[in-house]
């Protein structure tokens, strides 16, 4: 059954662009609501991910997405901290406290890594992984981002998340070229 669409009729959104409109109808809006609607959504995304991993899980947002990050790499679900803090933009710091944070929680530890005698790698623990697994399919099932939250089709759906990785792409090149 075809999901009903949903009209912006009022709220949030469209008073932020009547207001741009209105205030600076030199600028098309095309140049910045996109920003300003990403931002947005991001933080009612963050808010609603950081409440339930609080929730069920007892780390926040920032500390799921380390294990997160160590589920996604495979094999024995290590990386070295550098790989860590560029996989995620954070600073070394964000990642130090949130890999003492987690393996406090028994969630991941510090392996010396093979391939470079003074360096440590971070490792998911079999109870990392665990939770893990369990933050994925918690996200997946009851995402705010969930085709049961949000009024896209599949298809619309498709296509956002294709347009997201055409815009990350060229974000990150633009990113590297400027990373010294």
């Amino acid at each position: 059954m075809p999901r009903k669409k949903t009209v912006l009729a009022s709220g949030h959104a469209k008073d932020i662009a009547t207001s741009w409109a209105n205030e600076r109808p030199d600028l098309d809006p095309l140049d910045y609501l996109l920003h300003i609607y990403w931002i947005r959504i991001a933080r009612i995304v963050e808010r609603a991910a950081d409440q339930r991993s609080k929730t069920m899980f007892g780390i926040s947002t920032s500390e799921l997405r380390v294990l997160l990050a160590l589920r996604r790499a495979g094999g024995n679900y290590s990386r070295r901290p550098t790989e860590l803090f560029r996989a995620l933009l954070v600073s070394s710091g964000a990642i130090t406290k949130n890999v003492d944070r987690l393996a406090a929680l028994g969630f991941v530890k510090r392996q010396p890594d093979p391939a470079d005698k003074g360096g440590f790698l971070i490792q998911l623990t079999a109870r990392g992984k665990q939770i893990a697994d369990k933050l994925m399919t918690e996200l997946v099932a009851s995402s705010i981002l969930s085709r049961k939250s949000i009024s896209l089709t599949r298809s619309e759906r498709k296509a956002m998340v294709k347009f997201c990785e055409r815009i990350l792409l060229d974000l990150e090149v633009n990113d590297d070229e400027t990373t010294p």
